[in-house]
């Protein structure tokens, strides 16, 4: 399966002003869209789409990696993968705390 959409949500106030738009061709993806939800919630997403054509799931984990550390340090964060195909497990959910995965859910 391939990558076809990620998401990461991290808490809006961990997200410093005058963020830089990530380089999307290392995270292997030609779309960025950031929006903060402004409700109970407090979150901010920023959804990436479009993956270039040789873009690895691979690539993206080690690129989001270097994005995260321009956050709060220990800043918690989710990540929603989408593959291809319509299969139970084309959509996976992680959670992470400390840059380190602490449990993953297949939605």
């Amino acid at each position: 399966m391939n990558l076809t959409q990620a998401v990461l949500t991290v808490p809006s106030h961990m997200v410093p002003g005058g963020i830089p738009q990530p380089d999307l061709k290392q995270l292997g993806f030609s779309n960025y869209e950031h929006c903060s939800i402004i409700d109970s919630t407090k979150l901010t997403r920023f959804t990436f789409s479009h993956p270039t054509k040789h873009a690895t799931e691979a690539q993206f984990d080690d690129a989001i990696e270097q994005f995260i550390w321009l956050f709060a340090k220990g800043t918690p964060y989710v990540i929603d993968k989408s593959f291809t195909g319509k299969t139970p497990d084309s959509r996976h959910r992680y959670y992470y705390t400390n840059n380190k995965r602490i449990c993953e859910a297949i939605n």
